[in-house]
């Protein structure tokens, strides 16, 4: 988990990303892909994005993170199954 508070600010986003239904968190996953190399705030919402689908499938989220390519293009299907 989280060695610090989280902010508000934080918290709320946290708080939002929970509520997406697993489709839609990983459209956004997908959407971040491009995002991470030019916004700043990106890796931290794909961060977030992860920690969320890590908690509804923590299988599928290690088998994906143990794949030998671990590609972002490939979450989906390890996390749909």
């Amino acid at each position: 988990m989280l060695d610090r508070e989280l902010t508000e600010a934080e918290k709320s986003a946290r708080s939002l990303i929970s509520k997406l239904p697993t489709e839609q968190l990983l459209d956004q996953w997908e959407l971040t892909t491009e995002m991470a190399m030019t916004e700043a705030g990106a890796p931290v919402l794909r961060d977030w994005i992860m920690d969320e689908l890590e908690k509804r499938n923590p299988e599928g989220f290690d088998k994906w993170l143990d794949d030998d390519e671990c590609n972002d293009e490939d979450l989906r299907k390890f996390i749909l199954g």
